[in-house]
């Protein structure tokens, strides 16, 4: 098993992200919602409507698709937990996309 190689703390290591969730509305849930669907290659709606009305949880389905995907360890507990920290985790997740599909 992997682990994230972006560090949970880490939201202001990249400005797009760290702007987004801290400033604009909804800002945490659009840009893991973002981070989803580029992996997935779907609609960015359902991943952004999860994360925004179903809270920690729909967070923390995000969230164990972008582990399932690169094959990070956790659990959906964890997931739910770290997502109750919606700034750090959101970007978190997004930035580790961003740098994997980059590479």
């Amino acid at each position: 098993m992997n682990s994230f190689e972006e560090p949970f703390c880490g939201f202001c290591r990249n400005t797009k992200s760290c702007i987004c969730s801290a400033f604009v509305p909804c800002g945490a849930c659009y840009i893991q919602a973002l981070a989803v669907s580029t992996i997935t290659k779907d609609s960015i709606i359902v991943p952004f409507l999860l994360s925004c009305c179903l809270g920690c949880i729909g967070a923390a389905f995000n969230r164990s698709k972008i582990r399932t995907h690169y094959n990070i360890g956790g659990s959906f507990l964890a997931d739910c937990v770290l997502s109750l920290c919606c700034l750090c985790s959101a970007t978190q997740e997004y930035r580790e996309v961003e740098h994997r599909e980059n590479r």
